[in-house]
């Protein structure tokens, strides 16, 4: 490539926030308006990403030659069925670190506490079931909170339910392409908490083995938030003291309680392999 040399992205990882939330804004066309092909969006973005990362635009005919060029390698980016094009966000980045002022989880899942993740799973499950604005929104309301400076670190808010009216308030006025891109980093979070590899303290640690049980139950849908049975695990997790009662359980971070439940789990695999041998 001319001019300088840039770093094109081909994976969700190398996305920047500004890219992220162009391509949500243009997404939204593409699902709203008549006319408006996959292709164009394509090309809209590739010369975003071009323009944004410091490319100078000279030539018409070359400039677009390397446009659709690199609109041909975002495969990865869109799924095409025979009636929809849907984007495919599959990652635990989360490329929406800040919205105006508040902030929103750091990747990975890494800041969240049980119970704001509990809270959001509730609000994720009666939006996918009945599609209502206000339920999308609480989703973000809940993720997305004031930052407050904790030992000279900049982090969210606490979450606390009782707040849950003034959180509301505070995205009242995110774009709805926009609470779309926080709700797709979620869904794929929750997905990947079943199964995908998380990296903790050096270990790599997988909690697939935690929802064996409901996965097998037929009267839940595999890889669904609400297998997860986020009240019955509060309550047993609390009952075990090990973090404090249910509050002090709702505030201790998501991967640590995964962490208890998974130790929880192992031993008592292996308490019935000792019983049967």
């Amino acid at each position: 490539m001319k001019q300088k040399d840039i770093d094109f992205p081909d994976c969700w990882e190398e996305v920047k926030p500004l890219e992220w939330l162009h391509l949500l804004k243009i997404r939204s066309r593409l699902m709203k308006q008549p006319g408006v092909a996959l292709l164009d969006v394509k090309r809209e973005w590739c010369a975003y990403v071009l323009k944004n990362r410091g490319y100078r635009f000279k030539s018409k005919v070359e400039d677009m030659l390397l446009v659709d060029k690199l609109a041909a390698t975002l495969g990865w980016m869109w799924k095409v069925g025979e009636d929809a094009v849907e984007l495919t966000y599959d990652s635990t980045e989360n490329l929406l670190p800040v919205w105006r002022y508040l902030r929103g989880p750091a990747s990975h899942g890494s800041d969240l506490t049980f119970g704001e993740f509990r809270q959001a799973v509730a609000v994720m499950n009666k939006y996918n079931a009945g599609r209502d604005a206000a339920d999308l929104r609480a989703l973000c309301a809940i993720l997305y909170r004031k930052p407050v400076k904790d030992k000279g670190c900049i982090l969210r808010e606490p979450f606390r339910m009782q707040y849950m009216s003034r959180y509301m308030g505070l995205v009242r006025d995110m774009p709805e392409w926009v609470q779309w891109g926080v709700y797709a980093w979620f869904a794929y979070f929750c997905e990947y908490l079943f199964s995908g590899v998380f990296i903790i303290d050096g270990l790599e640690l997988c909690f697939a083995p935690v929802f064996e049980r409901s996965r097998k139950s037929s009267d839940v849908q595999p890889g669904t938030a609400q297998s997860l049975g986020m009240n019955s695990v509060l309550y047993s997790v609390a009952e075990s003291g090990i973090f404090g009662n249910a509050d002090a359980t709702d505030d201790t971070l998501l991967l640590r309680v995964m962490m208890k439940l998974l130790d929880d789990k192992q031993r008592a695999d292996e308490m019935i392999r000792n019983l049967k041998q």
